[in-house]
């Protein structure tokens, strides 16, 4: 079988099957435990999936509890009718939610003691290739690679959550969202770092405004697919809505916010203490509060929202489930 290394994404409708190298944030590799050693995640793409969007997040969830949140493949090998795609994943493990998952506890190692593991040569290769890769991404291939996986997933979702972010109900959303506005003690502008399609921004002035408090919301996302998706949902907020990357945006008009909400991860591992520090110095106003949100974090791997504020130098004023925030002040 002759294994070709890609630089780009192949044809879908040649991808017929799958192989994935999984790292979480930490740079660890997770496998799947055998009888005798470990094996990596793989599965066929079902009729009417796309591989991106559908397969690479399924198979690894039921193969290895690994919840995807990004895939970049770095070969390929022919099969009779397409083509065997291997890639690596970042994300977290294990994963215990809503979603069907595996009921395992995955292996984690580093890629050469995974390599080293593995009793097919080529699995071996693609770990090691796999590493290389993934320690290699420059910060404008981190963005270009979230991008081309978010923007297309969020836009074909058929509700307002799932289109930023959350398949499920309003009352899922609110379940899970709603503890941000237990940072907001007071009337002013919220501006929401990664809006999607906007429906954070709206819900926090209802959630807010239920709690007497008067809050005008504003927004940036680096997709421009979902910014004129937000702008045409909420017209009267279109000149609100910007196109940015969250690690250099400052708003054409120069405003500062009462509050700004960030992800971390709208920017790389190693640049989320100056994605911090640039909300402070950049666009939080005088007096001004910053709320950080790290969803989904998994104990003793990721840095919670409380450590990614402490991480840059900055006191905590407060806690609600995975959002922390700090008057810089």
């Amino acid at each position: 079988m002759a294994y070709t290394a890609l630089d780009s994404d192949p044809d879908p409708a040649l991808v017929r099957q799958l192989t994935f190298v999984p790292f979480r944030n930490d740079g660890l590799c997770c496998a799947i435990p055998t009888s005798t050693s470990v094996t990596l995640p793989t599965g066929a793409v079902l009729r009417g999936e796309h591989w991106i969007l559908d397969s690479s997040l399924r198979i690894p969830l039921e193969t290895a509890a690994f919840r995807m949140q990004r895939v970049v493949p770095i070969g390929s090998a022919p099969l009779d009718d397409g083509l065997h795609v291997y890639a690596w994943l970042e994300g977290a493990a294990p994963y215990r939610g809503e979603r069907p998952h595996a009921a395992i506890d995955p292996v984690v190692l580093t890629a050469e003691d995974l390599a080293a593991k593995l009793a097919d040569p080529l699995l071996s290769r693609v770990v090691l290739d796999a590493a290389r890769s993934y320690r290699n991404e420059d910060d404008a291939a981190y963005y270009a690679n979230n991008l081309r996986l978010l923007e297309p997933a969020y836009l074909r979702e058929p509700t307002a959550e799932g289109g930023s972010g959350m398949a499920g109900s309003p009352e899922k959303w609110r379940a899970h969202r709603e503890h941000i506005v237990d940072g907001i003690d007071r009337d002013g502008t919220l501006l929401d770092i990664g809006c999607a399609n906007g429906l954070l921004m709206e819900t926090i002035q209802t959630w807010a405004g239920e709690r007497g408090i008067a809050i005008e919301p504003y927004g940036v996302d680096l997709a421009e697919g979902l910014v004129e998706l937000a702008r045409k949902r909420y017209p009267a907020w279109a000149d609100r809505i910007e196109v940015g990357n969250a690690i250099d945006y400052v708003p054409s008009n120069g405003r500062r916010f009462t509050f700004v909400h960030t992800l971390v991860d709208c920017v790389p591992e190693h640049r989320r203490m100056d994605l911090i520090r640039h909300v402070v110095d950049d666009l939080l106003e005088p007096g001004g509060r910053l709320l950080v949100s790290q969803y989904g974090a998994l104990a003793g791997v990721d840095r919670t929202a409380r450590e990614r504020l402490e991480d840059a130098g900055y006191a905590v004023a407060g806690e609600s489930q995975a959002t922390a925030w700090s008057d810089p002040d």
